[in-house]
C-alpha cells in the first residue's frame, strides 16, 4: 500500500487515502481513507476505496468530498466538523465516460476543479454536481490543480503516447501549467498539533 492524496480539515485533522502501489499490484478496492487527529491518533474512516484522490470540504463545512478515480465519481459525505465523523455517502459528480477524475482544488464559490486523467482537461464542477467550466490542456494526463490567488496551477504525468487527440502529449506530459481562472481558490487548512 502507499498513500496517494490528502487534505486538512477545518479542525486541523489530516485526511489521507492509501491504495495498492501500482508498481507492485494493479489497484483494486483495498484502499483506505485515514484521518490523523491533532493528538496523533489514527482512524480508519472509509474502506474499501480503490484510488482515493481529491479531498475537500464545502464552505458551510458540513460536506466532505472525496474522489475514487476508477469509479469516475466524486462522492459527497455529511461531515461533522466538531467530531470529524462522515456519513451518508452519495455520488456528487459522475464523469460518465471512461476517464478518471484525479486530484482537485476548490474555489471560494464552492466549485471543485478536478483534473481528468486520460482526458487532457480540468473540469469545474458546481456545488450541485454539474460541469460549468472546462480547461483543455495539451497533454493527456493532468493530475492535480492547486490555486495561487486566481491562478490555477495544474500538474501532469509523463505520457509516452502521441495520438490524434493529443498530438503533443509526449512533449508536454509531466509539465506544470498555469491558467488564470478569474476566481479565488479556497484557503487551505493547516494541521494542528494538540497542546
Amino acid at each position: 500500500m502507499r498513500f496517494n492524496d490528502g487534505a486538512v480539515d477545518s479542525h486541523g485533522r489530516f485526511w489521507a487515502g492509501a491504495m495498492n502501489d501500482p508498481k507492485v499490484k494493479e489497484p483494486t478496492a483495498e484502499g483506505v481513507l485515514f484521518r490523523l487527529d491533532p493528538d496523533l491518533s489514527l482512524h480508519r474512516m472509509l474502506a474499501p476505496v480503490t484510488i482515493p484522490n481529491g479531498i475537500g470540504w464545502n464552505h458551510a463545512n458540513d460536506t466532505m468530498y472525496l474522489t475514487d478515480s476508477p469509479t469516475g465519481q466524486i462522492f459527497a459525505f455529511d461531515f461533522d466538523a466538531v467530531t470529524g465523523a462522515i456519513s451518508n455517502r452519495r455520488v456528487h459528480f459522475d464523469l460518465e465516460e471512461p476517464l478518471e477524475p484525479d486530484g482537485f482544488a476548490m474555489d471560494v464559490e464552492g466549485c471543485i476543479w478536478t483534473a481528468i486523467y486520460g482526458g487532457g482537461k480540468v473540469l469545474r464542477v458546481s456545488p450541485e454536481g454539474k460541469v460549468i467550466g472546462q480547461i483543455d490542456l495539451p497533454t493527456r494526463n493532468p493530475t492535480c490543480p492547486a490555486f495561487v490567488g486566481t491562478e490555477l496551477y495544474i500538474t501532469s504525468a509523463k505520457d509516452d503516447h502521441d495520438d490524434e487527440q493529443f498530438p503533443r502529449s509526449v512533449r508536454y506530459g509531466g509539465r506544470l501549467f498555469k491558467v488564470d481562472v478569474g476566481v479565488q481558490g479556497k484557503a487551505k487548512n493547516e494541521f494542528r498539533f494538540a497542546n
